[in-house]
C-alpha cells in the first residue's frame, strides 16, 4: 500500500514518525508478516541519520564496518569482493563507485547519527537491529530477486530507486541446520512468484519489506544511497529453544547423551525412536509462565541500557516526593515473583544487565513504575515516603530511572 505522511522537515525520531500516517497498531495488524508498506515523506527526511558526506567518515572511524562490493557477473548475476572497512582507505570506495559497482556498506547501527533510532526500534519490535547503506552509481547492477531473512524498512535517502516486489506465502528465518534439512517445494521456489507490485521511491520514501517477500530493485538512472535496516526478531522457534533448555534442567532424561555410533547404527537408531516419544512427553509438563520469564529476562538484558549518559546521577541526592523521574528511553524491563536461595519469595524488577528484589508487597510500586513514563515520586503506590525515596533512588542509581528537571511536565503512557 502506498500513503503521503504529513509535510515534516525533521528526521523521523520514532518507529511511528518513520511509518506516518500509518499507526503501530495498523502497522503491525495489516504489514506485519503479511503485506509491503511504502510512504512517501517530503524531502530530506532521512538525510541526518546517513548521507554521501558522512561516508569518509564512517570508512575511516568504523571498527566493526565492512564493504561489499557488487561485481557483474557474465551470466547477470553478482559476486560479492568483500572488505573489512577498516583495511580501506575512503578514496577505495570512491574508486570503486566511480567504477560503476554497487557497494553495500555494512554494519552501520553504531553510527552516532543513527544509534537512538536503532535502540527505539530494537525496544519497540523487541528484535535485534542492523543497519546498512546501498550507494549505487546511475546504471550498477544490483543483486537479483531475493529473499530476505530479516524483515527490512528501507529509507531512501538520496536518488531515486525502482523496486519490484512479488508475491509470498514463505515466512524465511535463519536456521542454523539450514544444509541438513530438507525444504518443501514452497520454500526452493519462493523467488519465482509473480510481481506483486513496483515501487518508485524518492528521496524521503519508507519501504517495508516482510521477510520472505522476493524483491529487486533495478539499476537507478542516477547515484541512489539507501539505509536498510534490518529486523531479526524472536520466533516461536526461538521459544521452543528456551522450553528445550528450562525442560532440561528439570529432566534427567533431557540431559542424557545421544547413544555412541548412532550415525552407523539402524538398531540404535530404532531405540532412539523409542526414547524420542518419551522425550517428547516431557514437554507436556514444560510451564508456558517459567519459559516466557526466561525469554523476557533474556530480551531485557539484550536490550540493555543506551548511551545516554547513566553515570550522570548528580541531582539525586536532592530527591523529594516532589521531584518528577522518567524511565530511561528504550530501557526494557520486566517485573517477576522469585524465589531466593532460602525459597523466600520476592518481587524482582529486571532491566538492563541488572535487577532490584524486595518483599512481595513491592510488586505493587514496581508495577506502578514499569508502566509508566513519567511520574512524580508521590505517586507510587503502597510505599510511605521513606520508602519512595529509597526505592527511586536506588533505581536512580541501577540505572532505570532518572530525575527530571523541576519545570519537567509530567505525561503518563
Amino acid at each position: 500500500m502506498n500513503y503521503e505522511a504529513p509535510i515534516c522537515d525533521e528526521p523521523a525520531a520514532s518507529f511511528a514518525d518513520l511509518i506516518s500516517p500509518i499507526s503501530n497498531e495498523e502497522f503491525f495488524s495489516v504489514y506485519w508478516e503479511k503485506s509491503y508498506l511504502h510512504v512517501r515523506h517530503p524531502g530530506s527526511q532521512f538525510a541526518g541519520y546517513f548521507s554521501l558526506r558522512n561516508i569518509e567518515a564512517w570508512v575511516r572511524s568504523t571498527r566493526s564496518g565492512m564493504v561489499f562490493v557488487l561485481l557483474p557477473e557474465a551470466e547477470g548475476g553478482v559476486r560479492f569482493d568483500i572488505h573489512q572497512a577498516r583495511d580501506l582507505a575512503p578514496g577505495t570506495v570512491l574508486g570503486n563507485f566511480r567504477r560503476g559497482f554497487a557497494q553495500i556498506l555494512k554494519r552501520l547501527a553504531d553510527w552516532p547519527n543513527l544509534q537512538g533510532l536503532v535502540r527505539h526500534l530494537s525496544r519497540v519490535f523487541h528484535a535485534d537491529i542492523q543497519v546498512n547503506a546501498f550507494l549505487t552509481p546511475a546504471g550498477a547492477r544490483t543483486h537479483p530477486t531475493y529473499s530476505a531473512n530479516d524483515d527490512i524498512l528501507v529509507l531512501q535517502v538520496e536518488g531515486d530507486a525502482d523496486w519490484q516486489l512479488h508475491e509470498f506465502s514463505v515466512l524465511q528465518l535463519d536456521l542454523s541446520q539450514k544444509r541438513n534439512l530438507e525444504f518443501p517445494e514452497e520454500w526452493q521456489r519462493r523467488t519465482e512468484t509473480p510481481v506483486l507490485a513496483e515501487v518508485h521511491m524518492q528521496p524521503g520514501d519508507l519501504l517495508f519489506i516482510p521477510r520472505g517477500m522476493p524483491h529487486f530493485a533495478t539499476p537507478p538512472v542516477s547515484t541512489s544511497l539507501q539505509l536498510r535496516i534490518y529486523i531479526t526478531p524472536l520466533f516461536w522457534a526461538d521459544f521452543l529453544k528456551f522450553a528445550a533448555e528450562y525442560a532440561a534442567v528439570h529432566s534427567q532424561e533431557l540431559r542424557r547423551a545421544l547413544p555412541p555410533g548412532f550415525v552407523g547404527s539402524d538398531e540404535t537408531c530404532d531405540l532412539m525412536r523409542a526414547s524420542f516419544q518419551q522425550v517428547m512427553e516431557i514437554f507436556k509438563g514444560v510451564s508456558f509462565d517459567g519459559v516466557l520469564a526466561a525469554v523476557k529476562r533474556n530480551r531485557v538484558a539484550h536490550q540493555g541500557f543506551p548511551c545516554d549518559g547513566q553515570f550522570d546521577v548528580l541531582g539525586a541526592e536532592s530527591l523529594t516526593v516532589d521531584s518528577e523521574v522518567e524511565r530511561r528511553p528504550d530501557v526494557l524491563c520486566t517485573i517477576e515473583e522469585v524465589f531466593d536461595s532460602e525459597r523466600n519469595r520476592k518481587s524482582t524488577i529486571f532491566f538492563g544487565d541488572g535487577r532490584l528484589s524486595g518483599p512481595p508487597h513491592l510488586y505493587r510500586a514496581l508495577d506502578f513504575i514499569r508502566n509508566r513514563n513519567r511520574f512524580w515520586v508521590a505517586e507510587i503506590p503502597g510505599l510511605d515516603e521513606k520508602g519512595q525515596l529509597v526505592l527511586v533512588r536506588r533505581l536512580i542509581a541501577e540505572g532505570l530511572l532518572r530525575l527530571l528537571p523541576e519545570e519537567g511536565a509530567c505525561a503518563e503512557d
